[in-house]
């Protein structure tokens, strides 16, 4: 096997992760491992395909967005890095490395929009 790259988004259009695998630590026996060790793993294989390779990055992708789109951080490519090395249930070496990052949401106040409701009198 070798290193590849792999792109992660959702489709609303918000936050993109780019990671960087190692299939030759990354293997199918280690994917289905982490991939049991979480709540849910029937549901992410059967989303990937039976492919636990796949359902493994799908969920480091998940968990590298969830800091992507915290737009109140300040995480750095390397500081993700390092939180997620050091979340439960990812062996080390696990394989898996993340290479870019982009789409933080914009939280700017200019750009907000406010609209008046009517407030239920009852």
């Amino acid at each position: 096997m070798t290193i590849k790259r792999y792109n992660i988004e959702r489709n609303w259009g918000e936050g993109q992760v780019q990671l960087e695998i190692d299939h030759n630590i990354l293997t199918p026996e280690l994917a289905a491992e982490i991939n049991e060790f979480w709540t849910g793993a029937d549901e992410r294989l059967d989303a990937a395909d039976d492919n636990p390779v796949l359902a493994v990055i799908k969920i480091a992708g998940a968990e590298f967005m969830g800091w992507v789109l915290d737009a109140n951080s300040s995480y750095s490519t390397e500081s993700m890095q390092r939180e997620f090395d050091q979340l439960e249930g990812w062996p080390s070496p696990h394989g898996i490395r993340l290479v870019g990052w982009d789409d933080r949401p914009d939280l700017d106040s200019s750009l907000m929009q406010v609209e008046e409701i009517e407030v239920p009198h009852g």
